[in-house]
């Protein structure tokens, strides 16, 4: 499933990203990438999410979240 359809409070593996590989390089950086498990700390369903991976969180806009697949 999408990033963007994961419920909060949710712990995700993400297993692949579909986005241009300078964003994937970038998203690397900030610690997403597959393999990583981020949390779902905030989905509105209609802006942008709140993750939490590692010791840090961060806001995905919802066009990118949905280009991140997870388990």
């Amino acid at each position: 499933m999408s990033l963007a359809k994961a419920e909060r409070g949710r712990k995700c593996t993400i297993v692949s990203m579909k986005t241009e590989r300078a964003l994937e390089e970038r998203l690397a950086a900030l610690g997403l990438f597959p393999g990583a498990e981020v949390e779902v700390v905030r989905n509105s369903r209609n802006g942008e999410m709140i993750l939490a991976c590692f010791d840090s969180r961060f806001a995905l806009g919802r066009e990118l979240a949905s280009a991140i697949e997870v388990i």
